[in-house]
């Protein structure tokens, strides 16, 4: 359906204690416009009529992959927005390289919005990963009986938060645990979670571990 065609219909201007402002104003008569029919004898559509006369000004050639319909992210510019977030950089950049690459932001035939919604399919759909690794968790506890770890799953089942320290993290905490560091990395991966260290010092002056969490906010609750 041409979004240009017709005109608003007058309720719309007319909203009793309206909250929003009205959005701005796209429809306005344009008779351009395509038909379709079928033909039954020969089982094929075609052109009954078109018409490609315009009242209004056209949107530039070259902006034309920055219509929703032309926006799109090939598998090449995701595997290497994927190669490049591995690195901490963020969506914003990353367009923006993407463009310098092209010649262009006009070249891009996405936007930072289209580049967030992959990344949340992917995050949707990277649930095997999250078993992966509980799987993983299951093994190495069947060898180290001491190993603790705790993970934390939304409404829709998908992988929040995860807690774990095996026994060795344990022994250091008991002997050298009067001193806790707390670290966290902002985003470094490409899941977007946040990678917080519980460490301290042992008595050759060198870092130990005792625990390690993945979290996916810095929300109160979620260090309570």
């Amino acid at each position: 359906m041409y979004h240009r065609k017709r005109f608003r219909s007058v309720k719309f201007y007319s909203i009793p204690n309206r909250q929003k402002r009205p959005r701005a104003e796209t429809r306005c008569g344009c008779p351009a416009r395509m038909q379709v029919r079928m033909d039954d004898e020969l089982g094929r559509r075609y052109v009954a009529y078109f018409s490609d006369e315009h009242n209004h000004s056209v949107l530039e050639l070259r902006f034309s992959s920055m219509l929703p319909s032309h926006r799109r992210m090939s598998e090449v510019d995701i595997e290497q927005m994927n190669d490049i977030r591995k690195g901490g950089i963020p969506v914003s950049r990353i367009h923006g390289f993407m463009a310098s690459l092209a010649n262009g932001y006009y070249n891009v035939p996405y936007t930072t919005r289209d580049m967030h919604n992959v990344n949340a399919k992917q995050q949707r759909e990277g649930g095997l990963d999250a078993e992966s690794c509980l799987r993983y968790l299951r093994e190495f506890k069947a060898n180290d009986p001491a190993l603790y770890y705790k993970e934390v799953v939304d409404g829709e089942g998908m992988l929040q938060h995860l807690f774990w320290c095996d026994g060795t993290n344990k022994i250091d905490y008991q002997v050298f645990g009067d001193v806790v560091a707390f670290d966290a990395t902002y985003k470094k991966n490409i899941y977007l979670s946040l990678l917080v260290v519980f460490s301290g010092v042992n008595h050759h002056n060198e870092m130990v571990i005792f625990a390690a969490t993945l979290v996916a906010n810095e929300k109160e609750e979620t260090y309570v």
